[in-house]
């Protein structure tokens, strides 16, 4: 039997070069023409580099970071919303907080993470082999591709179990580190301690070996950094990842305000790491801005007015929002993130030097070095708002401020949900929102913050049974 997972698929392993398929079941099928045998890929250094690009190919698709994590991330929050008309019944269930096992919105991410990490294994294994290529070569696409298997980690881990800080023994995702035969035993859920472990060991690595990247579409130096300020963060391990923040954004510069105006479709001068895709990748209106910008997609992600309230006059995110009764005459619309030219055609902004300086202040501000979380604060809110008065706040109600200005800063871009969840918050939708919810750490409806364990994965894993679904579902 073939497993859903696709840790597994030796017979029907292919590493592809260019497009793969963006569907997350379609590695389960016959190979793609555009495609290399194991034993071809591992025979010269260009073509395992071509197989690490088809990996990075599949981590924009829809089904995983190019759309369906991202924009999760946010409907599972309280700041951005669906639309209650005319949203084609896309991302629904996940706005209502009512996914379960046998839906799409946890089957396609997980599909789709596992093959990342059976990529990125086959890779890491079999590049030593390579006959063409140098030791450093081959560290360095070793290391390339620990860091892809550790963001794909972060991501599932992040959504499929519950957060590190609220219980760190709880039952984490299925932990592979070598791309396993057809034939060999099932594995069972690792603890959340495990998967981080791996995380943190995957990106030391990559921090370690890696140079910076040419170009922001590949894992370099400081991607690797800043994943880990990522990781240590989720861990509230504050000390490593304030340090590893400032390693990330050390040299880079903050967009300017007139260019933060210019909206979110390509790269930019504090981008560290963002995942390219075309409209032959994502099907055209699967993509970020193809759900966000007003016109020319399906346009149907909304702001929640009392989320608009927090911006005030003369910040240059307030214009990231519009009302415009022609379109909508209820709702604000959202003009982040837009197309490049044609629809379905951006760049996703995945991680960038602000987010950066957001750990540094959350960080400084839970070890008490108040002064120091304040000017972390002040880089990004002075750029965004110039002329701001610096914070004065201590204790918990900077973090609270530090909290909100992340809100603010990066709205749609993927973090929100992680953010209640690791930080153990309260979820409280109230204003426009028409789903409202409002329950928290210690109600029952705090599992609906954890996705559950896909059913075609218990139903295929000998090592799993109902028992291991988490908690509510």
């Amino acid at each position: 039997m073939i497993k859903y997972t696709g840790i597994r698929r030796l017979a029907l392993l292919v590493l592809t070069i260019g497009v793969l398929t963006s569907c997350g079941d379609d590695f389960l099928n016959p190979k793609p023409t555009t495609a290399l045998e194991d034993e071809e890929v591992f025979t010269s250094l260009t073509n395992a580099k071509a197989a690490l690009i088809g990996a990075y190919d599949q981590l924009s698709s829809y089904s995983f970071d190019g759309l369906y994590l991202p924009i999760m991330a946010d409907l599972t929050g309280e700041d951005v919303m669906l639309n209650s008309e005319r949203n084609y019944n896309w991302f629904v269930p996940v706005y209502q907080l009512n996914v379960l096992s046998n839906y799409q919105y946890a089957s396609r991410p997980w599909s789709a993470g596992y093959k990342i990490i059976y990529d990125a294994n086959k890779i890491i294994e079999g590049a030593p082999n390579l006959p063409d290529a140098t030791d450093e070569e081959i560290s360095a696409l070793v290391a390339e591709a620990k860091v892809m298997r550790a963001y794909a980690y972060l991501k599932m881990v992040e959504v499929f179990a519950p957060a590190y800080a609220a219980d760190p023994d709880a039952p984490g995702v299925l932990l592979v580190t070598k791309p396993l035969q057809y034939d060999a035993p099932d594995v069972g859920r690792s603890p959340v301690s495990d998967v981080y472990e791996q995380i943190i060991a995957d990106l030391t690595y990559g921090a370690n070996t890696l140079d910076d990247a040419l170009e922001t579409g590949f894992f370099g130096k400081k991607a690797a950094q800043a994943l880990l300020a990522r990781a240590y963060l989720d861990m509230q391990e504050w000390e490593k990842a304030r340090d590893w923040a400032k390693l990330a954004y050390e040299d880079m510069e903050l967009m300017k305000f007139d260019e933060m105006l210019g909206g979110f479709f390509s790269s930019n001068r504090e981008t560290i790491f963002a995942l390219a895709y075309t409209p032959e990748d994502n099907n055209i209106y699967l993509s970020i801005p193809s759900f966000y910008w007003p016109v020319s997609g399906y346009s149907s992600m909304r702001a929640n007015d009392k989320f608009v309230e927090n911006f005030e006059n003369g910040d240059v995110r307030l214009y990231y929002f519009l009302k415009e009764p022609a379109i909508d005459a209820d709702n604000w619309l959202i003009l982040k993130f837009q197309h490049n030219q044609s629809v379905g055609n951006a760049e996703r902004i995945a991680i960038r030097a602000a987010e950066m300086y957001l750990i540094e202040a959350e960080c400084e501000a839970e070890l008490g070095n108040w002064k120091n979380a304040q000017d972390a604060l002040y880089m990004v809110q002075n750029r965004a708002h110039p002329g701001v008065e610096k914070s004065t706040n201590t204790g918990q109600e900077l973090i609270d401020e530090i909290l909100l200005e992340r809100r603010k800063e990066l709205f749609g871009e993927g973090f929100r949900w992680n953010d209640i969840k690791r930080r153990n918050l309260s979820f409280m939708r109230e204003g426009d929102h028409w789903v409202k919810l409002d329950f928290g750490p210690n109600d029952d409806d705090y599992y609906r913050l954890t996705f559950p364990i896909p059913q075609k994965e218990l139903d295929a894993n000998n090592a799993l049974d109902e028992g291991d679904q988490n908690k509510g579902y």
